[in-house]
Protein backbone atom coordinates (compact mmCIF):
# COMPACT_ATOMS: atom_id res chain seq x y z
CA UNK A 1 0.00 0.00 0.00
CA UNK A 2 2.91 2.21 0.73
CA UNK A 3 4.60 1.44 -2.12
CA UNK A 4 1.63 2.32 -4.35
CA UNK A 5 1.41 6.02 -2.53
CA UNK A 6 5.50 6.63 -3.28
CA UNK A 7 4.45 5.39 -7.24
CA UNK A 8 1.61 7.53 -7.84
CA UNK A 9 4.23 10.50 -6.30
CA UNK A 10 5.74 12.19 -9.69
CA UNK A 11 9.57 12.83 -9.00
CA UNK A 12 11.65 15.47 -11.05
CA UNK A 13 15.48 14.89 -11.87
CA UNK A 14 17.35 17.55 -13.30
CA UNK A 15 21.02 17.05 -14.62
CA UNK A 16 22.83 18.49 -17.58
CA UNK A 17 24.35 15.11 -18.45
CA UNK A 18 22.06 12.66 -20.24
CA UNK A 19 23.56 9.63 -19.36
CA UNK A 20 23.73 10.88 -15.04
CA UNK A 21 19.42 11.00 -16.14
CA UNK A 22 19.21 7.89 -17.53
CA UNK A 23 20.70 5.91 -15.04
CA UNK A 24 18.53 7.76 -12.46
CA UNK A 25 15.40 6.48 -14.63
CA UNK A 26 16.55 3.16 -15.03
CA UNK A 27 17.31 3.04 -11.22
CA UNK A 28 14.30 4.67 -9.61
CA UNK A 29 11.12 4.05 -12.43
CA UNK A 30 10.27 0.52 -10.33
CA UNK A 31 9.24 2.54 -7.61
CA UNK A 32 8.52 6.04 -8.95
CA UNK A 33 7.15 8.44 -11.46
CA UNK A 34 10.32 9.94 -12.54
CA UNK A 35 10.51 12.99 -14.97
CA UNK A 36 13.90 13.63 -16.49
CA UNK A 37 14.58 17.51 -17.43
CA UNK A 38 18.19 17.68 -19.05
CA UNK A 39 18.40 22.12 -18.27
CA UNK A 40 16.53 24.35 -15.65
CA UNK A 41 14.58 25.65 -18.68
CA UNK A 42 13.21 21.86 -19.23
CA UNK A 43 12.74 21.60 -15.42
CA UNK A 44 10.47 25.29 -15.49
CA UNK A 45 8.48 23.50 -18.35
CA UNK A 46 7.77 19.98 -16.42
CA UNK A 47 7.51 21.53 -13.32
CA UNK A 48 4.39 23.81 -14.93
CA UNK A 49 2.42 21.06 -16.65
CA UNK A 50 2.64 18.58 -13.51
CA UNK A 51 2.47 18.04 -9.89
CA UNK A 52 5.69 17.75 -9.13
CA UNK A 53 5.63 15.96 -5.07
CA UNK A 54 9.72 15.93 -5.19
CA UNK A 55 12.76 17.54 -7.25
CA UNK A 56 16.12 16.09 -7.46
CA UNK A 57 18.36 18.40 -9.37
CA UNK A 58 22.50 18.33 -10.04
CA UNK A 59 23.97 21.91 -8.14
CA UNK A 60 26.49 22.35 -11.52
CA UNK A 61 24.68 23.33 -14.39
CA UNK A 62 25.27 25.53 -17.27
CA UNK A 63 23.52 29.00 -16.70
CA UNK A 64 21.98 28.32 -13.57
CA UNK A 65 22.92 26.18 -10.98
CA UNK A 66 21.13 23.71 -8.95
CA UNK A 67 20.55 25.89 -5.88
CA UNK A 68 19.63 29.01 -8.32
CA UNK A 69 17.36 26.62 -10.05
CA UNK A 70 15.10 25.47 -6.58
CA UNK A 71 14.82 29.43 -5.58
CA UNK A 72 13.39 29.90 -8.72
CA UNK A 73 10.46 27.09 -7.45
CA UNK A 74 6.95 28.31 -5.47
CA UNK A 75 6.96 27.36 -2.65
CA UNK A 76 3.13 26.11 -3.08
CA UNK A 77 2.42 23.35 -3.65
CA UNK A 78 4.35 21.49 -1.38
CA UNK A 79 7.36 20.04 -3.29
CA UNK A 80 11.03 18.85 -1.25
CA UNK A 81 13.51 19.76 -2.82
CA UNK A 82 16.89 17.97 -2.86
CA UNK A 83 20.66 18.27 -5.09
CA UNK A 84 23.06 16.55 -5.98
CA UNK A 85 26.66 18.43 -5.49
CA UNK A 86 30.16 17.73 -5.23
CA UNK A 87 32.29 18.05 -2.39
CA UNK A 88 33.54 21.38 -3.62
CA UNK A 89 29.62 23.06 -3.70
CA UNK A 90 28.84 21.95 0.04
CA UNK A 91 29.00 25.64 1.38
CA UNK A 92 26.42 26.91 -1.31
CA UNK A 93 24.54 23.95 -0.51
CA UNK A 94 24.61 24.36 2.94
CA UNK A 95 23.75 27.68 2.86
CA UNK A 96 20.35 26.81 0.61
CA UNK A 97 19.69 24.27 2.91
CA UNK A 98 19.56 26.89 6.17
CA UNK A 99 17.41 28.86 3.88
CA UNK A 100 15.02 25.93 3.97
CA UNK A 101 14.85 25.57 0.65
CA UNK A 102 16.66 22.12 0.39
CA UNK A 103 15.57 19.12 2.46
CA UNK A 104 18.60 17.39 1.74
CA UNK A 105 22.20 17.35 -0.54
CA UNK A 106 23.55 14.21 -2.01
CA UNK A 107 27.23 14.06 -2.64
CA UNK A 108 28.72 12.15 -5.86
CA UNK A 109 28.56 9.67 -7.00
CA UNK A 110 25.79 8.43 -5.15
CA UNK A 111 24.57 5.20 -4.31
CA UNK A 112 21.21 3.82 -5.70
CA UNK A 113 20.25 2.54 -2.11
CA UNK A 114 21.05 5.38 -0.01
CA UNK A 115 19.63 7.63 -2.26
CA UNK A 116 16.32 5.41 -2.09
CA UNK A 117 16.21 5.83 1.38
CA UNK A 118 16.80 9.72 1.22
CA UNK A 119 14.20 9.77 -1.43
CA UNK A 120 11.78 7.58 0.83
CA UNK A 121 12.10 9.67 3.38
CA UNK A 122 11.90 12.57 1.89
CA UNK A 123 8.62 11.48 0.67
CA UNK A 124 7.27 10.19 4.18
CA UNK A 125 8.60 13.90 5.13
CA UNK A 126 6.25 15.40 2.26
CA UNK A 127 3.30 13.06 3.45
CA UNK A 128 3.43 14.49 6.61
CA UNK A 129 3.62 17.76 5.54
CA UNK A 130 0.81 17.45 3.93
CA UNK A 131 -1.32 15.50 6.63
CA UNK A 132 0.12 18.29 9.04
CA UNK A 133 -1.58 20.59 6.26
CA UNK A 134 -4.85 19.28 5.71
CA UNK A 135 -5.04 18.92 9.49
CA UNK A 136 -4.66 22.76 9.76
CA UNK A 137 -6.64 23.35 7.83
CA UNK A 138 -9.60 20.78 8.99
CA UNK A 139 -9.17 22.31 12.38
CA UNK A 140 -8.98 26.39 11.02
CA UNK A 141 -12.29 24.90 9.76
CA UNK A 142 -14.24 23.55 12.29
CA UNK A 143 -12.81 26.50 14.67
CA UNK A 144 -14.41 28.88 11.70
CA UNK A 145 -17.96 26.31 11.95
CA UNK A 146 -17.75 26.80 15.84
CA UNK A 147 -17.48 30.73 15.64
CA UNK A 148 -20.32 30.75 12.98
CA UNK A 149 -22.15 28.55 15.53
CA UNK A 150 -21.30 30.67 18.60
CA UNK A 151 -22.19 34.02 16.91
CA UNK A 152 -25.36 32.22 15.55
CA UNK A 153 -25.87 30.91 18.97
CA UNK A 154 -24.90 34.23 20.78
CA UNK A 155 -27.23 36.34 17.87
CA UNK A 156 -30.46 33.57 18.84
CA UNK A 157 -29.84 34.15 22.68
CA UNK A 158 -29.32 37.97 22.47
CA UNK A 159 -32.95 37.75 19.80
CA UNK A 160 -34.59 35.17 22.55
CA UNK A 161 -33.64 38.37 25.07
CA UNK A 162 -35.05 41.20 23.16
CA UNK A 163 -38.35 39.25 22.76
CA UNK A 164 -38.58 38.43 26.15
CA UNK A 165 -37.78 41.86 26.85
CA UNK A 166 -40.55 43.33 24.65
CA UNK A 167 -42.75 40.48 26.25
CA UNK A 168 -42.16 41.87 29.76
CA UNK A 169 -42.58 45.69 28.32
CA UNK A 170 -45.94 44.49 26.80
CA UNK A 171 -47.22 43.40 29.85
CA UNK A 172 -45.27 45.75 32.58
CA UNK A 173 -44.19 49.62 32.34
CA UNK A 174 -40.73 49.85 31.39
CA UNK A 175 -39.44 50.62 35.32
CA UNK A 176 -41.61 47.92 36.48
CA UNK A 177 -39.78 45.42 33.64
CA UNK A 178 -36.31 46.27 34.67
CA UNK A 179 -37.05 45.72 38.32
CA UNK A 180 -38.12 42.42 37.71
CA UNK A 181 -35.25 41.37 35.46
CA UNK A 182 -33.20 42.59 38.14
CA UNK A 183 -35.07 41.12 41.37
CA UNK A 184 -37.73 38.56 40.21
CA UNK A 185 -40.07 40.66 42.21
CA UNK A 186 -40.96 43.87 42.19
CA UNK A 187 -43.05 46.28 45.45
CA UNK A 188 -45.89 47.90 45.18
CA UNK A 189 -45.99 51.35 45.41
CA UNK A 190 -48.22 54.30 45.69
CA UNK A 191 -49.16 57.30 43.67
CA UNK A 192 -50.66 59.90 45.17
CA UNK A 193 -51.95 61.44 41.78
CA UNK A 194 -53.22 59.29 39.19
CA UNK A 195 -55.73 60.01 36.45
CA UNK A 196 -57.86 56.18 35.91
CA UNK A 197 -59.72 55.83 32.81
CA UNK A 198 -62.28 52.78 32.44
CA UNK A 199 -63.87 52.40 28.80
CA UNK A 200 -66.52 50.14 28.13
CA UNK A 201 -68.84 48.57 25.30
CA UNK A 202 -72.46 49.30 25.48
CA UNK A 203 -75.17 46.99 25.58
CA UNK A 204 -71.81 44.34 24.89
CA UNK A 205 -73.83 41.23 26.43
CA UNK A 206 -76.40 41.47 23.42
CA UNK A 207 -74.36 42.51 21.04
CA UNK A 208 -72.25 39.40 21.17
CA UNK A 209 -75.08 37.14 21.42
CA UNK A 210 -75.77 37.74 18.25
CA UNK A 211 -71.97 37.21 16.32
CA UNK A 212 -70.11 34.03 16.72
CA UNK A 213 -67.06 34.11 19.24
CA UNK A 214 -64.70 34.81 16.11
CA UNK A 215 -65.89 37.68 15.28
CA UNK A 216 -66.29 39.14 18.25
CA UNK A 217 -63.14 38.37 19.51
CA UNK A 218 -61.51 40.13 15.84
CA UNK A 219 -63.69 43.01 17.01
CA UNK A 220 -62.33 43.85 20.29
CA UNK A 221 -59.10 42.84 18.98
CA UNK A 222 -59.28 45.97 15.91
CA UNK A 223 -60.79 48.70 18.66
CA UNK A 224 -58.16 47.85 21.08
CA UNK A 225 -55.39 47.37 19.54
CA UNK A 226 -55.93 50.94 18.03
CA UNK A 227 -56.28 52.22 21.76
CA UNK A 228 -53.14 50.57 22.55
CA UNK A 229 -51.44 52.95 19.68
CA UNK A 230 -53.42 55.77 21.54
CA UNK A 231 -52.51 55.25 25.36
CA UNK A 232 -48.49 54.28 24.20
CA UNK A 233 -48.62 57.94 22.25
CA UNK A 234 -49.60 59.66 25.62
CA UNK A 235 -47.33 58.18 27.87
CA UNK A 236 -50.19 56.39 29.28
CA UNK A 237 -49.86 53.03 31.02
CA UNK A 238 -52.46 50.28 29.67
CA UNK A 239 -53.51 48.08 33.17
CA UNK A 240 -55.60 45.50 31.49
CA UNK A 241 -58.89 44.23 29.30
CA UNK A 242 -61.69 42.99 31.23
CA UNK A 243 -63.99 41.18 28.37
CA UNK A 244 -65.43 44.49 26.82
CA UNK A 245 -64.21 47.13 28.86
CA UNK A 246 -60.30 48.61 28.91
CA UNK A 247 -58.38 49.93 31.59
CA UNK A 248 -55.29 52.96 31.69
CA UNK A 249 -54.03 55.29 33.85
CA UNK A 250 -51.93 58.43 33.16
CA UNK A 251 -49.01 59.29 36.06
CA UNK A 252 -47.75 56.35 36.55
CA UNK A 253 -44.79 54.76 36.89
CA UNK A 254 -43.19 57.76 36.15
CA UNK A 255 -45.72 60.52 38.39
CA UNK A 256 -46.25 63.27 36.43
CA UNK A 257 -45.49 62.27 32.93
CA UNK A 258 -48.68 61.83 32.17
CA UNK A 259 -51.21 64.46 33.60
CA UNK A 260 -55.10 64.20 33.40
CA UNK A 261 -55.25 66.25 30.42
CA UNK A 262 -53.10 63.51 28.59
CA UNK A 263 -55.67 61.11 29.89
CA UNK A 264 -58.74 63.27 28.85
CA UNK A 265 -57.23 63.89 25.01
CA UNK A 266 -56.27 60.18 24.60
CA UNK A 267 -60.27 59.59 25.53
CA UNK A 268 -61.33 62.09 22.86
CA UNK A 269 -58.84 60.40 20.48
CA UNK A 270 -60.50 56.75 21.21
CA UNK A 271 -63.49 58.35 20.42
CA UNK A 272 -62.65 59.96 17.52
CA UNK A 273 -60.53 56.57 15.91
CA UNK A 274 -64.38 54.42 16.52
CA UNK A 275 -66.10 56.60 14.45
CA UNK A 276 -63.37 56.68 11.70
CA UNK A 277 -63.52 52.93 12.03
CA UNK A 278 -67.17 52.45 11.93
CA UNK A 279 -67.00 54.40 8.59
CA UNK A 280 -64.64 52.36 6.96
CA UNK A 281 -66.31 49.27 8.44
CA UNK A 282 -69.92 49.23 8.82
CA UNK A 283 -70.14 46.19 10.45
CA UNK A 284 -68.47 47.96 13.72
CA UNK A 285 -71.42 50.08 14.12
CA UNK A 286 -73.37 48.52 16.33
CA UNK A 287 -69.91 49.13 19.01
CA UNK A 288 -70.62 52.17 21.07
CA UNK A 289 -68.46 53.45 23.76
CA UNK A 290 -68.56 55.21 27.33
CA UNK A 291 -66.19 55.99 29.31
CA UNK A 292 -65.34 57.46 32.54
CA UNK A 293 -62.19 59.25 33.98
CA UNK A 294 -61.76 59.51 37.82
CA UNK A 295 -58.09 61.44 39.45
CA UNK A 296 -56.74 60.40 42.91
CA UNK A 297 -54.59 57.80 44.45
CA UNK A 298 -53.78 54.18 43.80
CA UNK A 299 -51.54 51.65 45.11
CA UNK A 300 -49.53 49.70 41.76
CA UNK A 301 -47.81 46.60 41.78
CA UNK A 302 -47.44 43.15 40.35
CA UNK A 303 -49.31 40.14 41.61
CA UNK A 304 -48.72 36.56 41.06
CA UNK A 305 -46.14 33.80 42.06
CA UNK A 306 -46.44 32.49 38.21
CA UNK A 307 -48.42 34.12 35.76
CA UNK A 308 -47.50 37.87 36.90
CA UNK A 309 -49.97 41.07 36.23
CA UNK A 310 -49.62 44.44 36.85
CA UNK A 311 -52.78 45.91 38.29
CA UNK A 312 -53.67 49.18 39.85
CA UNK A 313 -55.90 49.11 43.52
CA UNK A 314 -57.89 51.77 45.71
CA UNK A 315 -61.17 54.27 45.52
CA UNK A 316 -59.88 55.92 42.30
CA UNK A 317 -60.16 52.66 40.37
CA UNK A 318 -63.64 51.90 41.93
CA UNK A 319 -64.80 55.62 40.99
CA UNK A 320 -63.64 55.87 37.57
CA UNK A 321 -65.46 52.51 37.03
CA UNK A 322 -68.82 54.16 38.27
CA UNK A 323 -67.65 56.38 36.37
CA UNK A 324 -68.01 54.89 33.36
CA UNK A 325 -71.36 53.21 34.14
CA UNK A 326 -73.04 56.93 34.96
CA UNK A 327 -71.41 57.60 31.26
CA UNK A 328 -73.51 57.85 27.82
CA UNK A 329 -73.08 56.13 24.71
CA UNK A 330 -69.37 58.26 22.92
CA UNK A 331 -69.00 61.00 26.51
CA UNK A 332 -66.40 61.05 28.61
CA UNK A 333 -67.56 61.53 31.54
CA UNK A 334 -65.55 62.84 34.54
CA UNK A 335 -65.02 63.42 38.61
CA UNK A 336 -64.27 67.07 39.76
CA UNK A 337 -61.47 65.64 40.95
CA UNK A 338 -60.34 65.02 36.96
CA UNK A 339 -62.03 68.73 36.13
CA UNK A 340 -60.42 70.58 38.36
CA UNK A 341 -57.01 70.02 36.74
CA UNK A 342 -58.05 70.08 33.32
CA UNK A 343 -60.86 72.92 33.21
CA UNK A 344 -58.33 75.40 31.45
CA UNK A 345 -57.39 72.74 28.56
CA UNK A 346 -61.14 71.78 28.10
CA UNK A 347 -64.40 72.71 28.08
CA UNK A 348 -67.02 70.33 29.93
CA UNK A 349 -70.42 70.83 31.18
CA UNK A 350 -71.53 70.12 34.20
CA UNK A 351 -74.20 66.93 35.01
CA UNK A 352 -74.70 68.12 38.57
CA UNK A 353 -74.71 65.32 41.57
CA UNK A 354 -75.46 61.84 39.89
CA UNK A 355 -76.20 59.17 42.17
CA UNK A 356 -73.30 56.31 41.55
CA UNK A 357 -73.39 52.60 42.93
CA UNK A 358 -71.86 52.41 46.78
CA UNK A 359 -70.36 55.81 46.34
CA UNK A 360 -73.39 58.25 46.58
CA UNK A 361 -73.46 61.41 44.75
CA UNK A 362 -70.84 62.25 42.67
CA UNK A 363 -70.03 65.55 40.90
CA UNK A 364 -69.63 64.77 36.96
CA UNK A 365 -69.13 66.46 34.16
CA UNK A 366 -69.10 65.60 30.45
CA UNK A 367 -65.97 66.73 28.28
CA UNK A 368 -67.08 68.67 25.32
CA UNK A 369 -64.09 70.28 23.21
CA UNK A 370 -60.66 71.51 23.61
CA UNK A 371 -60.14 75.25 24.44
CA UNK A 372 -58.52 76.71 21.55
CA UNK A 373 -55.11 78.63 22.43
CA UNK A 374 -55.44 82.15 21.06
Amino acid sequence: MEQDIYKSLNVLYVDDELDNLLVFRSAFRRYYNIFTANSAEEGFEILKNNDIALIITDQRMPGMTGVQFLQHIADEPVKIRMILTGFSDIEAVIDAINTGKVYRYITKPWDKEELKITIDRAIEALLLIKKNKTLIEELEEANEHLEEKVAQRTAEVNKQKEEIENLLLNIFPKEVAEELKVHSKSKAKRFEETTVMFLDIEDFTRIAESMSPEAVVDSLDRCFSKFDEIVSKHKLEKIKTIGDAYLCVGGLPVEGEARAEHVVTAAMEMLDAMEKMKIEMPEMSIFNFRIGIHTGPVVAGVVGAKKFAYDIWGDTVNTAARLEESSVTGKINISSSTYELIKDHFICNYRGKISAKNKGEIDMYFVEVPIRKA
